[in-house]
Formats: structure tokens, sequence, C-alpha cells
């Protein structure tokens, strides 16, 4: 007569057959997840088309001026138009290659002719530069005629504060050649940074650069950033900016800002856009204000 199992083997048959079974739900809630995110935040999901005017000085003269057509990826944060994008993105390469050589090379990278690509539109409307902010590697556009109906929007006060572990997500959209298909890629928060800001350290690179990332529940978490060190010592040296940072690995995974800084980062474009009028969009115009900065170590210079 076959002998019953034992108590401890019951269990452990008991506990395997609950895990295979909780395998399916988990990937059916997590296939909702994507579903859900895909849904609901892909219409906020706009295509920034621009002509990049490059022109380069100093050592790199050279290589003379050109014009090249972009696109990237922005999305919509205020139903009248205003866009949030990735500054780096907006400037190029040459952007990037410009904070890398600081004083080594002179390089200018202008957007131009600006046109937002929403919803099923191929052409696109006009637009403008509202702000641009190098150290947190935001800008912010906006369309030049208000849209005749209110867009829709992703909120950046509708946010939760991330957690070490938590799923994240964020979403972008692929290049033309695909069709501007959108696709959600997946993390987690692997780490926080407090210098030089508050940033959350994703686990593998979202690839969603000036983009919301989002918690399972849509919520907004921050958004995607470069962030690129000056170089040590302000001489513009590349191997020194490269060797304060650790390695081209952690610069290029892009880590998430905070949404209630992106948020305080916003509300500072718009109003420098106010009291600047019809000049042209600067890049100092959204810093902190000196009283919010903390106090310097060491007697005050003259």
């Amino acid at each position: 007569m076959a002998r019953s199992p034992k108590p401890l083997a019951r269990l452990l048959l008991v506990g395997s057959m609950l895990t295979l079974a909780a395998a399916p739900r988990a990937a059916a809630e997590d296939a909702a997840d994507f579903a859900a995110l895909l849904r609901e935040k892909s219409p906020a999901l706009v295509t920034i088309k621009f002509v990049l005017n490059v022109k380069m000085g100093g050592m790199m003269s050279s290589m003379g001026e050109s014009e090249n057509e972009q696109e990237i990826t922005g999305v919509l944060i205020e139903p009248d138009g205003l866009v949030l994008c990735s500054n780096t993105q907006l400037s190029g390469m040459a952007g990037m290659m410009r904070r890398m050589l600081g004083s080594m090379g002179e390089i200018s990278a202008t957007p131009t002719d600006l046109k937002l690509l929403i919803g099923d539109d191929t052409e696109g409307a006009e637009a403008e530069l509202v702000a641009r902010d190098t150290d947190l590697d935001l800008a912010w556009i906006r369309l030049k005629s208000p849209p005749p109906s209110p867009l829709r929007c992703v909120n950046l006060a509708d946010s939760k504060d991330a957690a070490l572990g938590m799923p994240v997500y964020a979403l972008k959209r692929m290049g033309k050649y695909f069709d501007r298909v959108v696709v959600l890629s997946e993390a987690r928060v692997a780490g926080m940074t407090h210098k030089p800001r508050n940033l959350m350290v994703p686990s593998s690179a979202l690839g969603a650069m000036g983009l919301p990332v989002y918690a399972a529940d849509g919520k907004v978490v921050g958004v995607s950033v470069l962030q690129m060190p000056e170089p040590e010592g302000g001489d513009g040296n590349p191997m020194r900016m490269l060797s304060s940072l650790g390695s081209m690995e952690e610069m290029m995974t892009g880590m998430i800002l905070p949404a209630q800084e992106v948020a305080k980062a916003t509300r500072r474009a718009k109003e420098s856009a106010e009291n600047r009028g019809s000049a042209p969009a600067g890049d100092s115009a959204t810093r902190e204000p000196e009283s919010d900065k903390p106090a310097a170590s060491g007697p005050a210079k003259p």
C-alpha cells in the first residue's frame, strides 16, 4: 500500500502548485497595466519636428555650419498646447558636444521651424520655444495658436513619491520609419541620489528622455533626464568631465527627476516667458531664485 506524503512534502507540493497558479495571474495583471498605460497616456505624446541649425567655432570652425531636420518625442502637460521635452534632444549631438568640450569648442545648436504633430496630424502646427534648462535637461515648447479644443495632457500634479524597488514605466514614440508607434519600457527604482540634486536611478535605461515616468497606477513619478556634470576645474577638458561622472554608462542611462521638481521648473519657465515677452528664449530663465539655493560655505567673494 502506498504511503501518504509527509507533512513537509505536502506543504512543498501545495506551495509549488500555488506559485504555478499565481504566475499566469501576475502576468495578466502586468499586461493589463501595460495596456492601461498605453491607452491612457499615449494621446499626450506628440512628435516635435524642427530644423537644427548648428554652427561650429573655435577649434571646430573648419566644420562650418549645417542644418538638419530632426524629430523627437514630447509630451503635452497643459491642454492649451504646452509641451515638455528633453533639452539635450532638442539640441542634438551638437548640444552634448558643447557641454563636453566646454571652452575648448564654440558650438551653437539652435532649433528652428518648430512644429508639433498631435494625434493623427502629419503636417504639424507651428510652435515656439518657451524656455530651456540645461542643468535639468528640460525644454518647453508651445503652440503658437491655441487649439480649437483642450488637448489631452499629462497632469504633473497627479504624482506620487517613488520607493526603492518600485516598478516604473515610460512611453515614447518610435521614429517615422516605424510609423511613430508608441512603445513602453519598464525598469525599477534602483537607487536615489541627492547630488547634484534629488534624482531616482532606474535599473535600466528607459529610453524616453524628457518624458514622464509612471507608477503602475498611472501617477507620474518623474521625468527621465540626462545629467552631465561640468568638467572638473572648469577648463572644458572632456576627459575630466568623464572622470567626474564615473562612466559613460551612468550618463547615458538617464535619471528620473521627481515630478514635483519638474512642476516647479515649469512654473519658472512660464513666468520667465511672461517676463521676457517677445525676446528669444534663454537658458538661465528657469534657474531657482538665489533665495532657494543653499548658502555657500566659506567667506563671501567680493
